[in-house]
């Protein structure tokens, strides 16, 4: 045994491979003396994939069954001579694990059937991670408003949404996992990556509902088969068709005068959503080959309040497409290949409405975006070893936009917002190759395998015109502007990074109460300077009193993140001294202040502006990969009734997160009362490399103002509780509540272009407090019962502390260039704006037409007590000793606040 674990160590970096599609099922088959019975037969079955496998118990009454659909309807039937016929139902098998299921047969006639219903929900006992698993039945019940699979990840209460869910794109799709950044939350599809490499913020590729067969979340101590991030994953994997034709024609609309105004608008806007398609699976060559097939079709037009300089709406249209193909052929019982492709093609003209609040039509936007990608996947047992090779691409567009009437920015504070000129396009190329193999042997099961994953990136961007900033205010006769600010160049970009992986596993049952998880990984990506990248993992799984009633379990792991690829690469090009763009701020005392409206040609910079500042990003001479330790220790344990309940504790510790220092900040300016103020002269002499012959900074030969210097310089922790209560009863009712009441501390979030601390002298210090992500305390429930008459009702719940909100003075006090001051006293993030609430609830009932074909009604309601739930607040305490008036007023916005409010009905033939 030892030899052998040594050789799939040994081999794991040629063994390309990474998570597994599917998960198995293994246990001991006993009398009710305790002895193994030999030659006992199994049988299980699954109704929904219309799949059924059979196996015999060996001379030790042990069974596996490996390679199975996750699902969570199976029922298994096991019969011996001599013995009753023991059925049991409920059981779910999830992708990438193997389920323990030990059972006792009672001494009788095999025509005596005894039927054990899991009523009670089934308790992994070999398990060490916390997760969160969401089946095709759960998926088909919950409400999701816009059909948006990612909903589904907020039934973890350590998942939160960063901006409002009425967005479009990535928006609505930004996950924080234990109180980080959404931008290290990692996606898979099938196994592979579905990463957005160029935005860190969704999934590359989207999908249809009706094509989700799982959908998992893994949020702490994952084996080491998972990598690329220290938070989470989000996990999904699609249907395959199956011996049966199956499918469904669905349409789901949401009415446009029955909904609610938006969040703090005083007039109703138009809102409508249309979503129609189908799903089709079934044989193409009966017990050989399958097929499924899906498309979906969305149709939005949504008004976006207007509220300056005069209440009205602008109505703004989406459109959408998605469709899927997967073909399975099986060359025998013990192996099988499948191949899936899959895309959507999107356009907005006012995507997240950019056009609504103080901004105006003049500056609406077209977004197109779309990917396309396709999947090949070879799957071999031999015994209790399976073989599983991946081979990807995608190639997608997830950033396309351009002005529709490009034409000079005029920007009012507090009263308007017109024009733009910025195009930009990002396609982006993702190859990968993976392999992992998963070795069943006695009381291990061993998987081993690696990754590889080569990213292209053709990024294109420039501005045709520039803008004015006015005095804040309506326009006033005679008042010109105060500022003019033009991006001069054309940037035509292409980068790329290569990642590869390692990992060795083993899940060995070194008792029969108790189990260890060891795994070790090893994670490399070319943009950063770090080639030690080796990450141990370590849990541990105690059925105390072995009877699966309670289990206490704990584990160790060191995970290392996947950097912003887009953004650390493409800022350091766009940031440099040498760089195609160089942006210019001209003051109207400058000769080089154009007549308004006047415009330079874009790639024409005034000669007056040879001294002009500019602000560089510089990378630093050795950047490292982050990393985090947690440790997680908990106990789950079966109550009386059915119920289950869970508490967890987590601590986590990141290290060597990136951090900007301002190699030419002004001197530290310590205020000790309110209204204390240095000008912008006065802090640019302190700067270390001002010029007092040419009055300005000077960098290279390059006039400068702020030069930002990347490093491994930042730190965050997290620490948790987290409790469940959980019960089912068959398959009429099922209930779950998930409270988390957490602390994530951090000292500034390195987001896409960097963050600002208050004082560049003191940034670690200075900006430690409570992450913008943090949210101290969240309650998500969900529940589904079957009411009179056939009805299904499901619902979901979310109760959640205020988002942690920044005191500002909301002038330069330091006189550094940037208004990120805080009140004299006042720490970063020290407010909290006001607690969140939603009730989610959905009514179906099916209704038998003939044969097998069967018509769904559907009814969901979002919001349904019309919440207000803000993300964004007022920031501006003042600069004097009390608060001024709108100081944590909520802002208006689709990413600013959940929807108010809505209605969405649905038809489905299901057949």
């Amino acid at each position: 045994m030892f030899r052998q674990f040594v050789f799939l160590c040994c081999s794991s970096a040629v063994l390309w491979g990474q998570t597994a599609l599917t998960g198995g099922l293994q246990g001991n088959i006993t009398d009710p003396a305790g002895q193994s019975i030999r030659g006992a037969e199994i049988q299980l079955t699954s109704a929904s994939l219309k799949a059924k496998y059979s196996v015999l118990t060996d001379e030790s009454g042990v069974y596996r069954i490996l390679a199975l659909v996750p699902a969570g309807d199976y029922e298994i039937l096991v019969t011996a001579s001599g013995f009753e016929t023991l059925v049991r139902d409920h059981l779910q098998i999830v992708s990438g694990e193997i389920t323990p299921l030990n059972l006792s047969l009672a001494v009788g006639s095999q025509s005596t059937r005894l039927e054990v219903s899991s009523g009670s929900i089934n308790i992994a006992t070999e398990t060490t991670e916390l997760s969160t698993t969401v089946t095709m039945k759960q998926i088909e019940q919950l409400p999701t408003n816009g059909r948006n699979f990612v909903r589904f990840a907020l039934i973890d209460p350590r998942v939160r949404n960063s901006s409002g869910l009425g967005g479009d794109g990535f928006a609505q799709n930004r996950l924080s996992v234990n109180g980080n950044t959404f931008r290290d939350t990692q996606w898979r599809l099938d196994g592979n990556t579905n990463y957005d490499s160029m935005f860190n913020n969704t999934p590359l590729q989207r999908l249809s509902l009706s094509s989700l067969q799982e959908f998992r979340v893994l949020t702490n101590n994952f084996n080491a088969e998972h990598g690329s991030t220290s938070t989470g994953l989000v996990i999904t994997t699609t249907k395959s068709g199956t011996d049966q034709l199956h499918g469904e024609v669905f349409f789901f609309g949401r009415p446009s005068g029955i909904q609610s105004r938006p969040p703090l608008a005083n007039i109703r806007v138009p809102n409508q959503l249309l979503q129609e398609g189908a799903a089709l699976g079934g044989p193409l060559v009966r017990n050989r080959a399958y097929f499924f097939a899906n498309y979906e079709r969305i149709r939005q037009d949504r008004g976006s309040f207007v509220q300056g300089p005069f209440n009205n709406y602008m109505i703004g249209n989406f459109k959408d497409n998605l469709a899927l193909a997967k073909f399975d052929f099986r060359f025998s019982d013990t192996h099988w290949i499948s191949a899936r492709a899959n895309g959507h093609r999107d356009s907005n003209n006012n995507a997240n409405d950019n056009v609504g609040g103080l901004k105006q039509p003049s500056g609406m936007t077209m977004t197109k975006g779309q990917a396309t990608s396709g999947q090949i996947t070879d799957t071999k047992v031999w015994g209790s070893l399976v073989n599983e090779f991946r081979a990807g691409y995608t190639n997608s567009l997830p950033s396309n936009g351009y002005p529709l009437f490009p034409q000079i920015a005029i920007s009012r504070p507090g009263y308007s917002t017109e024009g733009g000129s910025s195009y930009s396009s990002a396609r982006t190329e993702v190859y990968q190759l993976a392999n992992q193999v998963s070795w069943q042997h006695g009381k291990h099961t061993v998987k081993a395998g690696g990754d590889f994953i080569r990213r292209k990136v053709r990024d294109d961007q420039f501005d045709l015109f520039g803008s004015y900033t006015f005095p804040g205010g309506a326009p006033v006769d005679g008042v010109g502007p105060t500022l003019y600010t033009q991006r001069f160049g054309v940037a035509n970009l292409t980068y790329g990074q290569t990642q590869w992986s390692g990992f060795i596993q083993d899940s060995w049952r070194i008792f029969p109460r108790l189990t260890l998880n060891l795994g070790l990984r090893y994670d490399y990506q070319s943009i950063v300077d770090d080639y030690n990248n080796i990450g141990p993992r370590f849990g541990f799984a105690w059925d105390v009193l072995g009877t699966g009633s309670t289990i206490v379990r704990g584990g160790y792991g060191l995970y290392y993140d996947q950097p912003f690829f887009h953004g650390l690469t493409q800022r350091f090009l766009l940031g440099a001294v040498n760089a195609p763009f160089a942006t210019y701020s001209i003051a109207p005392n400058n000769p080089a202040f154009p007549q308004f409206p006047y415009s330079y040609p874009p790639d024409q910079i005034p000669a007056g502006l040879s001294l002009a500042p500019r602000n560089l990003q510089l990378r630093g001479n050795r950047l490292l990969s982050p990393y985090t330790q947690q440790w997680t220790f908990g106990i789950q344990q079966k109550l009386g009734g059915g119920w289950v309940l869970a508490v967890d504790g987590i601590r986590s510790l990141s290290v060597k997160q990136f951090l900007q220092y301002n190699l030419n900040a002004p001197s530290p300016y310590p205020r000790t009362q309110p209204g204390q103020m240095r000008t912008v002269a006065e802090a640019d002499a302190t700067r270390p490399l001002y010029n007092p012959a040419l009055g300005v900074s000077m960098y290279e030969g390059v006039a400068v103002r702020d030069v930002k210097y990347t490093t491994n310089g930042n730190s965050a922790t997290y620490h948790a509780l987290n409790t469940s209560l959980s019960r089912r009863i068959g398959s009429r009712f099922q209930i779950s509540g998930h409270y988390a009441y957490s602390a994530a501390i951090n000292s500034i979030t390195d987001d896409h272009l960097g963050a600002n601390p208050q004082e560049w002298n003191d940034v670690q210090r200075g900006e430690r407090g409570p992450s913008e992500f943090n949210q101290r305390h969240r309650f998500v429930g969900n529940g589904s019962v079957i009411l009179p008459w056939k009805i299904q009702a499901s619902a979901f719940l979310i109760m959640a502390s205020g988002l942690p909100v920044n005191p500002l003075t909301g002038v330069d006090n330091n006189g550094d260039g940037t208004n990120v001051d805080r009140p004299v006293g006042f720490s970063r993030n020290s407010f909290r704006g006001t607690p969140q609430r939603s009730f989610d609830i959905s009514l179906s009932r099916q209704i038998a037409l003939w044969e097998t074909f069967r018509l769904e009604l559907r009814a969901d309601g979002f919001n349904l007590f019309n919440n207000q739930n803000y993300y964004s607040f007022n920031r501006v305490y003042g600069n004097t000793a009390t608060p001024a008036t709108a100081f944590l007023s909520p802002v208006a916005g689709i990413s600013n606040t959940d929807p108010a409010r809505q209605f969405t009905f649905g038809v489905k033939l299901l057949f």
